[in-house]
């Protein structure tokens, strides 16, 4: 038998009546998360929809948000209240508000308002939306200015193998052989190149590093070649080898664990390597970083172990309140065994000063510059400084942040990005030196240490009083997909996120070397300049891997990722050239000002629509007129990607200006000075002429980088090159 169950006592019956299922609730959200418009449309629209519309009308306001806006109402838009929307009953049509757009004439970046949905009635708000971002793209920025005072042009690329299997991360040239030497990581090779012919060098030899362990870098003067080599067990100590100029062994000495940088300095008396010092990736072994100094005085001959200092930062493991307080990142190890300061700081790079009497020591990991005093008898730390953070919401230093958004939207966002600097080079501008950084950013990603996470992620919890849009915040076409660190930005201590630190300057800058005080940054000059090139625009922060270019798949990582810098002077102008690692090519700048570096050119080689071309460069060479095997000044780019080497030619145009004849090309120093006979070291090979005091030519040199003082009377000389530098030497 069939029998119904109902709800309710019904009278007479006893039957029970179940209640009817009641409606569900109508709810009320934004279309979308974000929009997009430009400035010169003349409204936009913002839909709002409802979902199970009521036997009732139902309502809601739409207000400006309180926080995060860079447009401003009243100029860049028109809202001058709330707005209430009505839903009629049984309506399940989208209401939408149309608000008015003013097309200024400002070159700014883009910008954006948020609406908030708030005070329904007769329905609730949907999860998730009840805020819309609504961005502002400007229509007056035009490309920056490049004053092409300097042309970069292209004379061809040699490729050292296969892309994947070999690679081309640092060149070095040799003005006194004519050759090229590139380190080959990737293939665990040397490769020597003739460098005769610039436009086609061709291959001499290629060594097989791994019997060493493996090849991070190389450098070369007067035919001897130095090569950083890491161990096969990277966390041990590793090596400086050195050969001829045909790759033929001569000596090999250790340095500390995981040297990734060397370089002679500039008089030949030493070579230094970084050891980055990185640990395992359990953390079960984490050697301490350190720079090695080789004291190459008696060349090859007199290198031995004992003239090798290698130099930690032991000094500075009670002091890390102090250093995290200057702004020096120190989070390594494991909760049950934090690494010390000395474990903590990871070397990266260094650049010595023209005198060679101080080395510049990047600490990418760690956010900071080191200063080495190289003209003590034991090498001496003489500063540790962090170099801060880029504050993106300020103007001039806004950035592309998102992969999820079809359009370039360069816009000021709350966020602090961590410099992390490379490569730098040290150069000097009116009797001053400074630091040139290229603010690339690093992340540590280990299995037992992995400080990168997406801003978005469930587990990075945003403190509520500083960002009171988080949730907003976190969608993926506005900071979602914004890589951060989980390891710096509570400052309060209580768990939560106070300040979004993200790596990387996407950015150069430029430091008082002396004070280490900021003289310039170029916020998002980069960025700007590549979104609007007339031909690489259309792959703005693509990454450098092999195939088709994806236009923005590296916004949400660190842009376009500048890594490698150099200087060079020609006439009486100091240029900066920065390489950009992931869209690849490099600009050049005028830095006779520091504090306001001019835009030259911006050059690139890499196919826009496959994987061919220059792609990943790191290493920067430039080659002055005099070191040139054409006379004409060369620069030369390590792409690592494309395991490419690529030559480009350098023009001047215009007119030397007066104190062009008197600034160097690059400063020139002699040891000993006063000389008391015997030979005088140049800092840099030269060719000129040595002059007494009344201006009368006594010696010619030719690319020497030391003379002999027997012979010359008693007095002062002066050593003119043919690239205008002047040195004065007293002879005793």
């Amino acid at each position: 038998m069939r029998q119904t169950i109902l709800s309710g006592a019904v009278a007479g019956l006893g039957l029970l009546i179940l209640p009817a299922a009641p409606a569900a609730a109508q709810i009320l959200r934004f279309g979308a998360a974000t929009a997009v418009v430009s400035e010169n449309t003349s409204s936009v629209s913002v839909p709002v929809s409802i979902t199970n519309p009521g036997a009732a009308a139902s309502t809601v306001q739409v207000v400006l948000s309180p926080t995060l806006n860079t447009a401003t109402a009243g100029a860049d838009f028109t809202f001058a209240a709330p707005q209430t929307l009505t839903f009629p009953a049984g309506s399940a049509t989208s209401q939408t508000l149309v608000l008015p757009l003013t097309d200024d004439a400002l070159a700014e970046g883009a910008e954006y308002f948020t609406l908030r949905l708030q005070n329904p009635t007769n329905a609730t708000l949907g999860a998730g939306g009840a805020e819309m971002l609504v961005y502002l793209k400007d229509n007056d920025t035009a490309a920056p200015t490049q004053s092409r005072s300097l042309t970069l042009s292209y004379m061809g690329s040699y490729q050292n193998g296969a892309a994947g299997t070999n690679s081309a991360e640092i060149v070095a040239h040799d003005p006194i052989t004519r050759r090229l030497y590139v380190a080959n990581s990737v293939g665990g090779k040397l490769d020597i190149l003739s460098f005769t012919n610039p436009a086609s060098p061709t291959p001499l030899a290629s060594i097989n590093m791994l019997p060493y362990g493996n090849i991070n870098s190389v450098a070369v003067r007067n035919g001897i070649v130095a090569c950083a080599i890491e161990n096969a067990n990277p966390q041990l100590d590793g090596s400086v080898v050195l050969f001829d100029q045909n790759g033929i062994f001569l000596k090999q000495v250790t340095v500390g664990a995981l040297p990734d940088m060397i370089t002679f300095s500039p008089d030949g008396r030493f070579i230094l390597t970084a050891n980055e010092g990185e640990p395992k990736s359990d953390y079960t072994l984490d050697p301490e970083g350190s720079v090695s100094v080789l004291n190459f005085a008696g060349g090859v001959a007199g290198l031995t172990q004992a003239s090798v200092t290698t130099v930690g930062f032991g000094g500075y493991n009670g002091q890390a309140a102090q250093l995290r307080a200057d702004g020096v990142r120190l989070y390594g190890g494991t909760a049950a065994a934090p690494s010390s300061v000395a474990q903590d700081l990871e070397p990266e790079y260094v650049a010595v000063s023209a005198d060679s009497r101080l080395a510049y020591i990047t600490l990418q990991e760690n956010n900071a510059v080191a200063t080495l005093d190289l003209s003590q008898s034991t090498p001496q730390w003489v500063s540790l400084r962090g170099l801060g953070t880029q504050d993106h919401s300020q103007p001039g230093f806004s950035l592309d942040a998102s992969d999820q958004t079809p359009d370039v939207l360069l816009a000021n966002w709350p966020i602090r990005g961590m410099r992390q600097p490379d490569a730098l080079a040290a150069f000097e501008v009116a009797g001053q030196r400074y630091l040139l950084t290229a603010n690339e950013g690093d992340a540590r990603e280990y299995s037992a240490l992995t400080e990168i996470t997406r801003l978005g992620d469930a587990a990075y919890v945003l403190d509520p009083a500083a960002f009171p849009n988080a949730a907003l915040l976190k969608n993926a076409q506005v900071l979602g997909r914004l890589n951060v660190t989980t390891k710096t930005g509570d400052t309060d201590g209580d768990g939560d996120i106070d300040q979004i630190h993200a790596f990387g300057g996407r950015s150069f800058s430029i430091l008082n070397a002396t004070t280490g005080a900021l003289v310039h940054d170029s916020g998002d000059l980069l960025e700007r300049l590549t979104s609007t090139d007339a031909t690489f625009g259309t792959i703005f922060n693509a990454s450098n891997t092999t195939g088709t270019p994806v236009r923005k798949n590296r916004s949400d990582d660190k842009g376009p990722e500048p890594e490698g810098v150099t200087t060079g002077t020609l006439r009486d102008t100091v240029y900066a050239f920065v390489a950009m690692e992931r869209i690849g090519g490099m600009a050049v700048f005028n830095v006779n000002d520091p504090a306001q570096p001019r835009l030259v050119q911006y050059v690139n080689n890499r196919s826009l629509v496959n994987g061919s071309g220059d792609q990943g460069p790191e290493g920067i060479v430039f080659i002055s007129p005099a070191d040139s095997p054409t006379g004409q000044p060369l620069l030369v780019l390590a792409n690592e990607v494309s395991s490419t080497v690529a030559i480009y030619g350098v023009q001047l145009r215009g007119t030397v200006t007066a104190s062009g004849q008197l600034r160097p090309a690059t400063a020139l120093h002699l040891y000993p000075n006063p000389a008391q006979g015997g030979r005088v070291r140049l800092s840099r090979p030269v060719s000129g002429t040595l002059c007494d005091v009344m201006g009368r030519p006594v010696r010619t040199l030719r690319q020497v980088e030391s003379f002999e003082t027997a012979g010359l009377a008693p007095g002062v000389y002066v050593l003119r090159t043919t690239d205008n530098g002047r040195a004065k030497l007293v002879v005793q």
